[in-house]
């Protein structure tokens, strides 16, 4: 299904989402991080909708959605994923986002905060200087990424999101990327819009306002986005979970889909009274 929204100049922009799960289940948005689509949550969302009535979709420049010309921010794209919750009828919902995603459902709490439930940020970070910061080799590898196909291009930059064993235990995951990548090619625009938007996010003085049950995920092996980064979200937002994954690398929901699905539903499922506070 699509959405339309338009933007400051009356420009239009489609949004591409779905809707899977019993409609009596509490709603879930997922939001996917950066160069990323609904389809690359892989095997989480099997396990996830019979306890939820999941929403997923493309951010703007990738997958079915339309490319608007950069600049994106996070706050954009937050207002993009609210406009996919009403365009759904699903008035709140809990929200998980992952990397990219986890910094748009920053966003999007601290804009829509009562269209949110419970927040889950997984493998993300509030800004600069919340952590280590991201080896200039990485982010080379990424802008470089592009002068290859797509198929090369998820080669090159697999490592990044998947831990080596991983990758060598279940090259099919690598290979369902590429067949992805074919399928609906990344565009230059769409990649750099959603990159810019990540270099660019800062909720680092606004996070206090963030009210919501939140829980905090990452992997001890994360290379990407280091494990300092959400262990700062986690002290700095009111009441935060933390859960440290161990030996999980920034990708956790495809390493470890059966995990990353029972952490979701232990945390979003629980009575409030069980929300504790992250040291």
């Amino acid at each position: 299904m699509f959405t339309e929204i338009a933007d400051k100049r009356g420009r239009k922009l489609r949004l591409y989402y779905e809707v899977r799960g019993p409609s009596s289940a509490p709603p879930l948005l997922l939001i996917r991080g950066l160069a990323r689509h609904l389809l690359h949550w892989g095997k989480l969302t099997e396990l996830l909708e019979s306890d939820f009535r999941l929403v997923l979709f493309d951010n703007r420049g990738m997958g079915r959605s339309d490319v608007p010309r950069p600049p994106y921010t996070t706050r954009i794209m937050a207002d993009d994923a609210a406009r996919v919750l009403q365009d759904a009828g699903v008035e709140r919902a809990h929200v998980f986002g992952m990397s990219l995603g986890g910094m748009i459902a920053q966003e999007f709490a601290l804009r829509h905060p009562a269209r949110v439930e419970r927040l889950v940020l997984g493998c993300t970070r509030a800004g600069p200087g919340t952590g280590p910061r991201i080896a200039p080799r990485v982010v080379l590898q990424m802008l470089g990424a592009g002068r290859f196909s797509p198929d090369e291009a998820i080669k090159r930059t697999a490592h990044m999101a998947l831990g080596p064993a991983f990758i060598q235990r279940h090259p099919e995951v690598v290979e369902s990327w590429q067949a992805l990548a074919r399928e609906y090619p990344p565009t230059r625009a769409g990649f750099l819009g959603q990159l810019l938007a990540g270099g660019l996010h800062d909720t680092r003085k606004r996070l206090d306002r963030i009210v919501h049950p939140t829980l905090v995920v990452t992997g001890d092996a994360d290379d990407l986005i280091h494990a300092d980064h959400s262990r700062y979200l986690a002290r700095r937002i009111r009441g935060a979970q933390l859960e440290v994954l161990p030996g999980a690398a920034h990708d956790f929901t495809t390493e470890r889909p059966e995990l990353a699905a029972r952490v979701l539903r232990d945390f979003l499922l629980a009575h409030p009274t069980s929300v504790a506070t992250a040291v």
